[in-house]
């Protein structure tokens, strides 16, 4: 039982190490979530994806619907994760949300891989939106950057 133990501890040691630089958030949805501007923005432009924006609050209860329902759906998160780089930025704690225009939460903003400022948005959803619907806006998307 011991060794089980300490076989543990060691891989989850190995674990914490590989994964030590990255700073993906998990909301416990399929969604993988970046929570740093700097990262999510090299990594688009390396990527050569579109980034998008989950502005949200710790108060909003839209927010959190969106995290239990909309982003925990498997095929919605696999085709996000696929076709996208995705950034959950807090509104509350953040200035981003100033610079494309955001007033309300939860509101997702689709933007071009160098894009900063809200001359580079694609287009944007305010309010709850399932997982259907999300993923219909978000195909939409794509088809119109790839054009």
């Amino acid at each position: 039982m011991r060794r089980k133990a300490v076989s543990l501890i060691i891989l989850l040691m190995l674990l914490t190490a590989i994964t030590g630089g990255c700073s993906i958030v998990s909301s416990g949805g399929k969604v993988n979530w970046l929570n740093d501007w700097s990262e999510a923005l090299s990594d688009a432009q390396s990527q050569n994806k579109p980034i998008l924006i989950n502005f949200y609050t710790d108060l909003c209860p839209a927010c959190r619907q969106m995290d239990n329902t909309t982003f925990n759906d498997e095929e919605l998160g696999a085709f996000l994760n696929s076709n996208f780089i995705c950034l959950k930025s807090n509104a509350g704690k953040s200035t981003l949300f100033s610079r494309y225009g955001v007033t309300a939460v939860p509101t997702m903003v689709f933007t071009e891989p160098d894009g900063y400022e809200k001359q580079y948005e694609i287009a944007s959803i305010v309010g709850y939106v399932n997982a259907a619907d999300f993923y219909q806006a978000a195909q939409a998307v794509i088809e119109q950057w790839q054009t």
